[in-house]
């Protein structure tokens, strides 16, 4: 027995000088001039945001400077500036913004391990600033990414991709709950996977698929409602159970 067969044309690699658009944040492709800014959104210098990424966090501007020019030159790597508006970031404050007011940069996030051929590519490199964590702007962050691969955005890219991957360290707990948060399902452990700055790292793999999607995007979507937040800013029903009653409007 065979796998089904599927059309061959690849998904185009995306560029960055597509702005993704939404009501918290704006990502817009990461450039050198945006380190200053990057730093202070970070609250740099800030080494517990660099402790499972493959570099030491950086001691100074300058040496932020030269990291990140260098990373936007990398090639197989796409890496957005999160751009958001620091009193806008929650539900009680942001209406529908004018993105002109998306000046703050308070994280960033990136596509890697493209894959065209394959319609695969991987969702990484992501850090956000205290100010940008566990906010609605940071949940709608990665969903503007995730749907920019699956071709559902204003860009369409087309042919869309059939996998979206998101990786990371067996022992950053905070990641791995996150990526099951958004609905990538849980895939499997690569057992000594790297060896990343003299330490020994396994690697959890979670992913979304193309015929996942649609639950997933309409899950999100009614999170992100200003009706699931009640006076306080405070969910009103999780992405897990916004999930489950999405699949059961669709039996």
């Amino acid at each position: 027995m065979l796998g089904e067969r599927v059309p061959t044309d690849p998904s185009p690699i995306p560029i960055t000088t597509h702005t993704l658009r939404g009501k918290y944040v704006t990502l817009t492709g990461l450039k050198p001039e945006d380190t200053p800014s990057l730093w202070t959104g970070l609250g740099m210098p800030n080494e517990a945001l660099f402790d499972y990424l493959p570099m030491e966090a950086p001691k100074d501007l300058d040496e932020m400077t030269r990291f990140f020019d260098g990373l936007s030159k990398e090639r197989g790597l796409m890496m957005y500036a999160i751009r958001a508006d620091t009193s806008r970031l929650s539900p009680q404050s942001a209406t529908q913004q004018d993105d002109s007011k998306h000046t703050d940069i308070l994280g960033i996030i990136g596509y890697l391990n493209i894959e065209p051929a394959n319609r695969a590519m991987e969702i990484g490199a992501v850090i956000f600033g205290p100010s940008l964590a566990r906010t609605a702007a940071a949940t709608e962050a990665s969903y503007l990414l995730i749907r920019h691969a699956f071709g559902a955005d204003e860009h369409a890219l087309s042919p869309p991709y059939r996998r979206v991957v998101w990786k990371c360290n067996s022992l950053n707990g905070a990641s791995g709950r996150a990526a099951e948060r958004l609905g990538f399902v849980y895939e499997g452990c690569f057992r000594k996977h790297a060896i990343v700055k003299g330490r020994n790292r396994d690697s959890k793999w979670y992913s979304i698929v193309d015929n996942e999607w649609p639950v997933i995007d309409a899950a999100l979507q009614a999170w992100l409602a200003d009706g699931n937040f009640d006076e306080n800013g405070k969910q009103r029903e999780t992405l897990d159970v916004l999930r489950e009653n999405v699949k059961v409007s669709s039996q």
